[in-house]
């Protein structure tokens, strides 16, 4: 997992290089400090409906450059995309909407393995995604590192909630697939202690046995839940309360409306 983020964090380095020294070439402007993400925002402020004064494309590339850099946008600045680049909007939506569905199926999991596997899921999604127009000479060089930005924006909203969800004790709560084998097996084993003896066949007593009391009859232990079993239970009930939309689909509405569908044909980290 921390190989992959890092040859991530890596090849956008080189890429955003890369395109920023083309741009600069482009434009006769090698010699200029703006930077790969003031370049970006040019050529959508152009995209702007005509009667944009210069003061909202300044306003809105600041917005536009705030979500390049991950930053959180106020209500106030929310209001202001939504009005001014619908488009820019829904792709945001999209984003929450995906991170809140990958938290309410983090805290379904019933297993850390199970948890870990989920990360990593909706990690390889963004691989696959990045590998699929790494060398596609079709597709811009720009327009490379736009989608790289937002899947190394996705894969670092996963990682956000993982930590949060480490933070809060739910992970280390869950119990590890062994402890699930062994909780199983305590519970069966117990299940097999309180069914009642079917009594065997007793031979006629003698008449000098006949007085004598029989002994008294014993009763099966009470099964104390073992700390696995409980750990294991209390998974079992959060996994199956408020079941969340699968995967595949949450993954599908995301790509739609980032509108990467028609280009594209970690462990968690439990020291926070």
């Amino acid at each position: 997992m921390i190989t992959m983020m890092g040859s991530m964090g890596t090849y956008m380095k080189n890429l955003k290089l890369q395109t920023q020294f083309q741009i600069k070439q482009d434009r006769g402007e090698l010699g200029s400090h703006k930077s790969l993400e003031d370049y970006i925002n040019i050529t959508n402020a152009k995209d702007l409906p005509g009667h944009e004064n210069d003061k909202d494309r300044e306003k809105l590339s600041g917005i536009k450059n705030k979500l390049l850099q991950g930053g959180k946008l106020t209500a106030e600045e929310r209001k202001y995309l939504q009005a001014k680049d619908p488009e820019a909007y829904q792709k945001l939506k999209a984003s929450e909407q995906e991170q809140k569905a990958f938290e309410q199926r983090l805290r379904q999991c019933r297993t850390k393995e199970e948890a870990q596997r989920l990360k990593m899921t909706y990690i390889n999604s963004s691989l696959v995604t990045l590998k699929s127009v790494e060398h596609n000479s079709a597709i811009p060089q720009q327009k490379k590192l736009e989608i790289f930005m937002q899947e190394k924006q996705r894969c670092d909203r996963i990682e956000e909630s993982s930590r949060e969800f480490v933070r809060r004790g739910d992970y280390d709560r869950l119990p590890t697939e062994a402890e699930e084998t062994k909780a199983d097996k305590d519970a069966q084993e117990a299940r097999e202690a309180q069914r009642p003896k079917v009594p065997e066949r007793e031979e006629p007593l003698k008449p000098a046995e006949k007085r004598k009391e029989k002994p008294t009859e014993e009763r099966p232990a009470v099964h104390v839940e073992s700390r696995e079993e409980k750990k294991v239970k209390r998974a079992r009930a959060n996994a199956h309360r408020n079941p969340g939309p699968g995967f595949t689909q949450v993954v599908a509405a995301y790509h739609a409306n980032i509108g990467q569908a028609d280009i594209t044909k970690s462990k968690i980290d439990t020291k926070g």
